[in-house]
């Protein structure tokens, strides 16, 4: 297949590189040129927001994906938050307006997303018909970067929306490092009350999903969770497991405030309790095989 990816030089990015880098023709969208690069994938230089020369290398592919996006993991200032919004809005709204532009268009545009545009849940599951009810900023953005994927190329290509829990593996970039790390050092005990729902998914079965959706020309909205969701206090007693440790100092939620300003990352991605299904993929008889952390 002929594949380009948009933001594939973050963490979710390389992974979709590794996948399918031998056995097909990846390009990559990319702000700066890379010399570390996978010598089979072709780099084509954009800005993010302008529609130019770029564009001719979308012309008869398979999938486009987009991933391109400031992080999130940063600390939310209102010059930050301006720039994590607006730069997942430009970039979509010029990889659309590229492809009303070719002759050839993808057989299918993949748009990224995170399950943070559902509003927190404990008990009830959210899979993806239930509202889109989110109402802080990771919500805000979410939703607003859906809404510009689909005021562009329809009927022009085949669309579908992705929407990301906390990927969890080995590679560089996984926050599972982090928490390895927090583990090793005695930090592994439960995250505020606890009681906050983590949904996850592992980096295999995050490209093997992704791919699932390419292969069989899929459209709609795709919950990229795989539908075991566990606490955080469950979390880090199977992390401690995992990591042979068999004590972990718990944190309230103050201590989490502090201690992710000072790392600079929202304390949202620790304390936000998140509660999805992926009812849509399970439907079409995707399989996860990553069920449980001490699987990965």
């Amino acid at each position: 297949m002929k594949i380009i990816i948009s933001g594939g030089t973050g963490y979710l990015g390389k992974l979709l590189i590794d996948y399918y880098k031998d056995n097909n023709e990846v390009y990559v969208l990319t702000r700066n040129i890379k010399k570390d690069f996978p010598a089979q994938v072709k780099q084509v230089e954009w800005d993010g927001k302008t529609v130019n020369d770029w564009k001719n290398c979308l012309e008869n592919a398979d999938a486009l994906i987009n991933l391109a996006g400031k992080s999130i993991n940063t600390r939310f200032t209102e010059e930050n938050k301006k720039a994590i919004l607006q730069s997942r809005i430009d970039s979509t709204e010029a990889l659309g307006k590229a492809i009303e532009s070719c002759e050839n268009p993808p057989k299918m545009w993949l748009n990224a997303s995170s399950v943070a545009i559902y509003d927190e849940s404990y008990k009830n599951e959210k899979n993806e018909y239930s509202e889109l009810d989110g109402t802080d900023f990771l919500s805000e953005v979410s939703r607003k970067w859906e809404m510009a994927f689909h005021r562009y190329a329809e009927g022009l290509t085949k669309k579908a929306v992705f929407r990301i829990s906390l990927v969890l593996g080995e590679s560089k970039g996984s926050p599972l490092h982090s928490l390895k790390t927090l583990v090793k050092l005695g930090g592994g005990g439960k995250a505020g009350s606890g009681r906050q729902m983590v949904s996850w998914i592992s980096e295999k079965d995050f490209v093997r999903a992704i791919n699932f959706i390419i292969k069989n020309e899929l459209e709609g909205d795709f919950n990229l969770a795989n539908g075991f969701a566990i606490t955080n206090a469950i979390l880090m007693k199977l992390l401690r497991k995992k990591y042979k440790r068999s004590f972990g100092l718990s944190a309230p939620k103050i201590l989490v405030q502090i201690g992710t300003s000072i790392i600079g990352i929202p304390s949202d991605l620790v304390l936000r309790s998140q509660n999805v299904v992926p009812e849509r993929l399970w439907s079409k008889g995707f399989n996860f095989r990553h069920e449980n952390i001490l699987d990965i």
